[in-house]
């Protein structure tokens, strides 16, 4: 499957959306999208907010521990991939 689309609305390249969705890792584009780092992508992924990810989302860190709690590993995926794509370029 391609995700040059996805890519290029999220400010990164295909690999990167490909890796995010394989193995839950966060790469520096889209980190910078977001404004937070890929360590902290990657954690949401595996099950772990931080204040880098609340900030994205606009909440807390405990507001976004438990929207990642009920949303599960794909739709953290899916929250990552949604964020980098409604961000403006900067």
């Amino acid at each position: 499957m391609s995700y040059v689309g996805i890519a290029r609305n999220a400010g990164t390249i295909s690999t990167n959306i490909e890796k995010l969705i394989r193995s839950g890792e966060g790469s520096p584009g889209l980190s910078k999208r977001i404004g937070t780092t890929s360590t902290n992508i990657t954690a949401f992924i595996n099950g772990k907010a931080s204040l880098g990810i609340a900030k994205a989302l606009g909440t807390t860190t405990t507001n976004a521990q438990q929207l990642r709690d009920e949303i599960g590993r794909e739709g953290a995926i899916g929250v990552i991939i949604g964020l980098a794509c409604g961000m403006d370029a900067k």
